[in-house]
């Protein structure tokens, strides 16, 4: 029986429920809130997929729904889907909260989005007297929203607290980092292989961690290896060494359709490719240089609408002669 290809479903982090290896942090957030010592601008660095944006989320919801009746369950640190709160903030229509991320049409995070901001903080709070602001891929500002958001950020009002998200692969403003206190985010091994594993049941994934061989799959973070493994099974893709198979597929799928998420799963795919080179390849540096060339060229396939088939097209040759 042919099988049938399933749409590709990445959970955003804004609706993901439950909230893993963070718990001592949160109870530490908790504790400097309840003693009014919660810094007002936080940054939560470190590499894409470790759990930064739904650890702001979670802390986000824990705040918003206190008075709520179903409230978050810190027992188990779940967000309660019922709340009202969390319904909001996913429909964009809480009136306490303000979510600023690049579009990825674009890349950068326009200044009209920290126009918005400026806007958001001069309203009444509603019910709770609180605001809450959260900037996800803040590397992505531009020199004017980078700006524009100092501004913000200098003299918050006592109730309102920024959570910006740093992927700390890509550098920002000096300026910007002075202004916050930096809680960086990382996990052992051990850590990781747990995460990933609740990940796992929560997205039927069980099957994957006993016939691939999980320990040999730890090439980054628990979120990028679950949406390297979702879309596997979404396209109906086998975990093999010829990574290159799969990765030309993939840009086949974005050459007809145009969608810029698969630029993300691309780059999935090419970071898979080059953590298997770098394992049986001493000359790990050539390889680094060689990968952020490429992760460049998409950048700037996009920044400066460069022609796609032409880039994508160079970037296959590329990886066919690093097997050579």
């Amino acid at each position: 029986m042919k099988k049938v290809k399933q749409d590709i479903v990445i959970q955003l982090p804004k609706k993901q429920l439950n909230l893993f290896g963070y718990e001592k942090y949160f109870n530490l957030f908790i504790k400097m809130f309840e003693n009014k010592k919660l810094p007002n601008t936080i940054m939560l660095s470190g590499p894409k997929g470790t759990g930064k944006s739904t650890f702001a989320f979670h802390f986000t919801n824990y705040l918003l729904s206190k008075n709520e009746k179903e409230n978050y369950k810190l027992e188990d640190f779940t967000i309660n889907e019922s709340n009202s709160s969390y319904k909001l903030v996913n429909a964009k229509a809480h009136p306490n909260f303000l979510l600023i991320e690049n579009n990825p049409l674009e890349n950068d995070i326009k200044i009209e989005k920290i126009r918005s901001l400026i806007n958001f903080l001069s309203k009444s709070t509603y019910l709770q007297n609180l605001k809450i602001v959260i900037v996800d891929n803040v590397e992505h500002l531009n020199i004017n929203s980078a700006n524009a958001l100092l501004k913000a950020i200098e003299e918050p009002s006592e109730n309102t607290f920024f959570f910006l998200i740093h992927n700390n692969s890509q550098e920002i403003l000096e300026t910007i980092k002075s202004r916050c206190i930096k809680f960086n985010f990382f996990h052992n091994f051990e850590q990781k292989k747990q995460i990933f594993k609740n990940l796992a049941l929560q997205y039927n994934l069980q099957s994957y961690i006993n016939d691939y061989h999980i320990d040999d799959l730890y090439f980054d973070s628990p979120g990028n290896l679950l949406n390297y493994l979702l879309i596997l099974k979404g396209q109906n893709l086998e975990e093999t060494d010829n990574l290159l198979k799969s990765l030309s597929t993939f840009i086949d799928i974005y050459k007809k359709e145009k969608k810029p998420e698969i630029l993300y799963y691309i780059r999935l795919f090419i970071s898979k490719f080059y953590h298997k080179l770098c394992k049986a390849n001493l000359n790990l540096s050539s390889l680094f240089i060689n990968q952020s060339k490429i992760f460049k060229q998409i950048h700037d396939m996009k920044k400066y609408n460069l022609n796609e088939k032409s880039v994508l097209n160079n970037i296959e040759d590329l990886l066919k002669n690093e097997t050579k």
